[in-house]
């Protein structure tokens, strides 16, 4: 009897811990700085699957960009040309709930999709912009607060850090995400 008691104690409690399940497809804003870069606008869609009451994962698809000054000597003379680092960036990670604040943390590949020449020269036309290698890894931080609007929609302001490995800068700024329950 005790043993049957205790099957059926078990089994309602796992069902109640998955009982939180929730799925959402986000769209998000970020306003980023990058090490050494101006202020730049990103976005980007995310999937979020919590999976517990406590614990959940992400994962998304952003475009972001970083502006850097690279000093180029042309016919004798030195100049300092603005430009602009396209990315994709793809972060996958694990989610930790509260009622306070959310923690997001995982690991990011950034995928550099080219580069824009934002500074003009006269009489100089300037080729391609590339970086060797095209895939960055880092590691990615966010600190959020989820605010139900609807029974369907939630707004998610989020602090983020993301530090990307080997290559000496970091992103960092602020995101703000639009959740749609599933």
């Amino acid at each position: 009897m005790k043993i049957r008691i205790l099957t059926v104690v078990l089994l309602l409690t796992s069902v109640s811990l998955f009982s939180q399940k929730n799925k959402y497809l986000s769209v998000n804003l970020s306003g980023l700085l990058a090490t050494q870069s101006d202020f730049n606008l990103g976005f980007g869609l995310e999937y979020e699957e919590q999976l517990a009451k406590h614990h959940g994962y992400q994962f998304g698809l952003n475009y972001r960009c970083k502006t850097d000054d690279n000093y180029l000597t042309i016919n004798n003379n030195d100049w300092i040309v603005n430009v602009r680092q396209n990315y994709l960036n793809l972060p996958i990670s694990y989610k930790f709930y509260s009622n306070i604040v959310n923690f997001t943390t995982g690991i990011s590949f950034d995928c550099f999709l080219g580069g824009d020449y934002l500074t003009e020269i006269p009489n100089v036309e300037f080729g391609k912009y590339d970086l060797d290698p095209k895939l960055y890894v880092g590691w990615n931080f966010k600190l959020g607060k989820a605010f139900n609007l609807t029974d369907k929609f939630v707004l998610e302001p989020e602090l983020q850090y993301n530090p990307i490995f080997d290559y000496g800068y970091s992103f960092y700024g602020a995101n703000i995400k639009l959740k749609y329950k599933l």
